[in-house]
């Protein structure tokens, strides 16, 4: 057993929901002798490891962590955060943490097919307000990064490749379709009792129309695009949630067909126990090279303007009461 797990993330592969439960229940991790790292962590992730690596408070934060993790021997300690993900945190790690406590390490990372990882970035991105594009800009300002392979060779150098466990976001193939029962037993966490499952809100895939008309919000007004969020998805709003809409079927294989070689080393380094790292099934046979049918748009532009407007009179009605 690990005495040190550290999730690295990706983003969009059920970070939040797993982070959000490791704090959600410290106390009974703490009952199975899991420490999740108080060092360094937010109100619910590391990300401050990434945020402060340019400081110098990076290495007190990193002699805070190993005083933690040696201080407890006997338990399993883990640290969670996606902004790990990258060769430059890996290189950081590995020059911070001492040798032996590297040996006993487990790097654990969820990668996601890169059309559907590019869809759920610029639906979190453009409903924020942070990127004001299409999705064909935003591939073009994010394809290069996504080489999956860079990162897992920095862990893999620093900790040693039979530390590196690499895993295919497939929720469809999860327990239960749900990222916590899978990554259960990487993490040593045991059986997880359904009741303790956090809610859902930050997994549920929101319209590209949805999501545009929330970034323009965000950029214009003081409005809590996080709140309109939350009301949105109580009201089951018809129409504003979809996914696969922001790439035609015939870019989602172009982009695919892009990673093709470095998906394949990944596989073959790391998981050579798959056929192949990602179910791919979607995108066999003729794939129409355009996207969603002008008609179908406006509806959807429609619904959009319904859901997000609505939102809008609910959450502020909301205010008014309890003021």
């Amino acid at each position: 057993m690990p005495r040190l797990i550290i999730h690295i993330g990706s983003q969009k592969t059920g970070s939040t929901s797993i982070q959000t439960f490791l704090t959600q229940v410290e106390d009974k991790l703490a009952a199975k002798g899991i420490n999740y790292v108080s060092a360094a962590r937010g109100p619910a992730a590391h990300n401050k490891l990434a945020y402060k690596r340019d400081t110098d408070n990076f290495p007190r934060l990193m002699r805070r962590l190993v005083r933690e993790v040696q201080g407890a021997p006997d338990q399993t300690h883990i640290i969670s955060a996606e902004m790990l993900f990258s060769p430059r945190m890996a290189s950081s790690l590995t020059e911070f943490l001492p040798a032996d406590l590297r040996e006993e390490t487990r790097i654990v990372g969820y990668i996601r097919r890169q059309d559907k990882f590019l869809e759920a970035m610029y639906k979190q991105v453009s409903k924020t307000g942070r990127f004001r594009g299409t999705p064909a800009d935003y591939r073009r300002k994010r394809q290069n990064a996504l080489n999956y392979s860079a990162t897992f060779d920095a862990y893999a150098n620093g900790f040693g490749r039979e530390n590196v466990v690499v895993l295919p976001y497939e929720p469809k193939s999860f327990p239960n379709k749900n990222v916590l029962f899978h990554v259960a037993p990487y993490l040593e966490l045991g059986e997880i009792d359904p009741a303790d499952l956090p809610e859902k809100f930050s997994n549920i895939t929101l319209s590209r129309e949805v999501s545009e008309l929330l970034g323009v919000i965000a950029n214009h007004t003081d409005i809590d695009i996080a709140e309109l969020i939350r009301v949105i998805i109580r009201n089951e709003s018809e129409g504003a949630f979809y996914s696969g809409d922001s790439y035609s079927p015939a870019e989602q294989r172009e982009i695919v067909d892009h990673y093709v070689e470095d998906n394949e080393y990944i596989r073959a380094t790391y998981r050579p126990d798959l056929d192949q790292l990602f179910d791919c099934s979607d995108l066999e046979g003729d794939l129409a090279s355009a996207g969603v049918p002008a008609e179908e748009q406006v509806l959807r532009l429609r619904q959009a303007q319904l859901a997000v407007f609505q939102a809008i009179g609910d959450s502020h009605t909301s205010a008014r009461k309890d003021t």
